[in-house]
């Protein structure tokens, strides 16, 4: 429990430091889906869903888009679930990892798409479409960088205090 509270206060935190705005649908580019697959390429679906769900739509509501917090925790958890679900089949290997952040970025990309639609029209929602893809290709890199190392070093043989 507690990494999950470290993970998911990481991912608000990420997801908070840079924010590019996107006045059609009145949301933002960030870096926050780094996290999101960071953790669910290295512990697995349910970490993913939980931190990246949670953690992202704190961000919102810390951001002042509270009204968001709900859509956004369907899209990030969903995100979360997909890519730590596909990502570690075979034993984590890059293809699955691609796969993961790959079917894991059109479950998010897709949830905010109908959601914008039936908020603002079909127009902010497509225009929001390449801002987003952006963010997950972004992301979805640098998820898959940072959980490579990790996960070897969480595979690695732990050593007694006594140095035998």
């Amino acid at each position: 429990m507690a990494l999950y509270g470290i993970l998911t206060a990481l991912t608000t935190a990420v997801t908070m430091v840079l924010v590019v705005p996107f006045p059609p649908t009145r949301g933002f580019f960030n870096l926050g889906d780094a996290m999101v697959f960071f953790t669910a390429l290295t512990f697995g679906w349910r970490a993913g869903a939980i931190c990246g769900g949670i953690g992202s739509a704190a961000a919102d509501v810390l951001l002042g888009f509270g009204y968001f917090a709900p859509i956004t925790l369907v899209a990030k958890g969903s995100e979360g679930l997909v890519a730590g679900a596909l990502g570690r089949l075979g034993g984590g290997r890059s293809a699955a990892k691609f796969l993961g952040v790959a079917v894991g970025s059109v479950c998010m990309v897709s949830t905010y798409f109908f959601a914008e639609w039936v908020l603002y029209g079909v127009g902010p929602a497509i225009a929001e479409i390449p801002v987003n893809v952006a963010q997950v290709l972004i992301g979805g890199s640098i998820g898959i960088l940072l959980s490579a190392p990790v996960s070897n070093l969480m595979r690695m043989p732990r050593r007694s205090m006594s140095g035998k």
